[in-house]
């Protein structure tokens, strides 16, 4: 009887699921596959956590195409949000099953409590719980991510994880390069997948030296065509953009990714060499230069360069530094900055601050720019300690390359609001997981 149960018993679930399958194939067809994806998903996922990481990646490359009209609390429902949240509930499952160490922490996410927190404060001293409970969940939510992507990847193998995301990202790039500048002006530049220029710049900037970190050691074709892919989409599309704080923030990226690739000068020629002849042939380059051209001016002194956008953000940078001065403690709330300042567009409505620091300072004060300090802090010294610490080349341009990515969206926060950039927070577990495997064996 006991050996006869013990046979039948690794029978039951493939058998429950079969009958369960067939039921939904009977009632509803979509409802059937629906489950079939769910059941392969949660199969591969409790096999290999990290492909958790891959599928947020995905969804977040996706996410202002992901919304999906739905709202809770007044909370939109995107793609990006359901990835974290079944992520949460399938490490939940996973160290449940395993007993696997189910939180790792670190002081990059201490300092990212101290922001939800002051933000928090801030809030409840100006009375704005109503706007400024995006901010502060929001930080809640990403404080939650990285914690998860830090704990999911911190002991895994991460070449596969940076192969798979840099191949749907060259997928996705060059969708983007191909169908950017179908417009003239402004509906000419490229946005890629995020419908922003400017955002789009910075995913790019983010992910392109993160991913070349990951793979500067990837031998064969399949290594080769992914970093000249990358070498050759990336400052394509950045281009396209056509976007002024990337181009400043390109003379800090770019450097960082010659060096991790300084073993690979053939690459670099030949990506070079086709730069020069096919860019001509793929950018508007008159349009680049006026845009350019008007921002060397302005730093130049020179009078009468007319350009709407630097002239909003100059007067959005005095309007700022004012609600700074009379609120410097605790700020005017968070999500405050439009109806604080009183800014008008041309078209009657508040804008934002399109300067992260700027926006702190302004709805936080003092409370909100120390712990934002603080966690600026603690990425530089987790960088600098596990470049220090790295065993081998790998580990040091895996963490080089991702500090590069990190660092880039610290630039591109002076003309953007970034605070709650979901891509930035997910590749920031990134970091801090390859920041703990650099100082010991590598895990490949």
């Amino acid at each position: 009887m006991s050996t006869t149960g013990e046979a039948v018993r690794p029978l039951v679930l493939p058998v429950a699921l079969g009958l369960g399958l067939g039921g939904l194939v009977t009632l509803s067809p979509p409802a059937a596959a629906v489950a079939l994806v769910a059941v392969l998903v949660t199969t591969v996922s409790l096999r290999w956590p990290p492909v958790l990481v891959a599928f947020s990646f995905m969804a977040m490359i996706f996410d202002k195409a992901g919304l999906t009209g739905a709202k809770v609390a007044d909370f939109p429902v995107t793609a990006s949000k359901l990835a974290v949240g079944g992520s949460m509930a399938m490490w939940a499952a996973y160290t449940a099953l395993t007993r696997e160490r189910p939180l790792r922490w670190h002081p990059v996410l201490t300092a990212m409590l101290a922001m939800a927190l002051a933000a928090l404060v801030s809030a409840t001293h100006a009375n704005a719980m109503k706007v400024a409970k995006f901010v502060i969940f929001g930080l809640l939510m990403m404080n939650a991510m990285v914690a998860l992507t830090y704990t999911m990847l911190a002991e895994q193998p991460l070449r596969g994880l940076y192969k798979f995301m840099a191949a749907f990202f060259v997928l996705v790039l060059v969708i983007a390069v191909v169908s950017a500048g179908g417009g003239a002006g402004e509906a000419a530049r490229g946005t890629g997948t995020m419908g922003d220029p400017n955002e789009w710049a910075t995913m790019v900037m983010l992910l392109t030296p993160l991913l070349l970190g990951g793979l500067a050691d990837e031998p064969g074709w399949a290594g080769s065509g992914l970093r000249l892919s990358l070498l050759g989409l990336a400052p394509l599309s950045v281009l396209q953009t056509e976007s002024r704080a990337a181009l400043l923030c390109s003379v800090f990226v770019v450097p960082g990714v010659l060096w991790i690739l300084r073993s690979r000068r053939g690459e670099l020629a030949a990506i070079g060499l086709a730069g020069a002849i096919g860019a001509p042939l793929m950018l508007d380059l008159d349009a680049m230069f006026d845009r350019f051209g008007a921002l060397v001016g302005r730093a130049g002194g020179q009078g009468g360069v007319d350009d709407a956008s630097l002239d909003e953000r100059t007067v959005l940078l005095k309007q700022g530094l004012d609600l700074f001065r009379d609120h410097w403690a605790m700020g005017s709330g968070p999500g405050s900055f439009g109806k604080a300042t009183g800014y008008l567009s041309p078209e009657g409505k508040f804008r934002p601050a399109h300067n992260t620091y700027l926006e702190t300072a302004g709805e936080q004060g003092l409370l909100g720019l120390v712990p934002l300090a603080l966690f600026g802090v603690a990425i530089v010294v987790t960088v600098w300690f596990a470049w220090g610490a790295a065993r081998n080349e790998q580990a040091r341009a895996r963490v080089l390359g991702a500090g590069l990515g990190i660092g880039a969206v610290a630039l591109m926060a002076a003309t953007l609001g970034l605070l709650t950039f979901a891509m930035f927070y997910l590749m920031l577990g990134v970091l801090l997981a390859v920041a703990h495997q650099a100082r010991k064996a590598p895990l490949d």
